[in-house]
């Protein structure tokens, strides 16, 4: 299936939102994964990135807006700061996708891994400017590089499990 039907958009919409939930879920339970003192992945934000290369109609960004903006205030970050720093990023790399449809995975690789990092420490420059306590530059950072790291296995489960592959130019051309 190349391009994917209304039903399917809608049925990979609702698959999207429940995975978003279940991760929030996850996150919300007191398991102690962090125990290791690494800080595990961001893998909302990996979720979002990775079906916004490959099939930019299953992720609005209005449905984004609402699930990010939902976990600022399950998580009790700033609402809005993370929302709004991963819409640009997503709709940037939306932008970029039609010249990533050709180029080799590293590539894509590279722009998730600038536009991560670059959500990551414009966030601690925005609460840093605005005189919140923040936790060490070092596990900022290493929250960014382990929330890249992780990208390809995101990509993977994405593109063998749930079949959302990288659309081609003719395909998108069609669009």
């Amino acid at each position: 299936m190349s391009v994917f039907s209304p039903r399917h958009i809608w049925t990979y919409r609702a698959i999207f939102v429940g995975l978003s939930l279940g991760i929030i879920t996850l996150k919300l339970l007191p398991l102690n994964l962090a125990a290791s003192g690494i800080p595990g992945p961001d893998l909302l934000v990996l979720l979002a990135f990775a079906w916004m290369v490959r099939q930019p109609a299953l992720v609005p960004l209005g449905l984004l807006l609402v699930i990010f903006l939902l976990a600022d205030f399950l998580f009790m970050r700033p609402p809005g700061l993370w929302t709004a720093l991963l819409l640009l990023a997503a709709e940037s790399l939306r932008r970029r996708r039609l010249t990533m449809t050709e180029l080799p995975f590293l590539v894509e690789w590279g722009m998730v891994t600038v536009m991560v990092m670059g959500m990551v420490l414009l966030n601690r420059l925005i609460l840093w400017m605005l005189l919140v306590d923040l936790d060490s530059l070092g596990l900022t950072l290493a929250h960014g590089i382990v929330t890249v790291a992780t990208y390809p296995v995101v990509v993977v489960i994405s593109k063998f499990v749930l079949r959302i592959r990288k659309l081609g130019p003719t395909e998108l051309e069609a669009l």
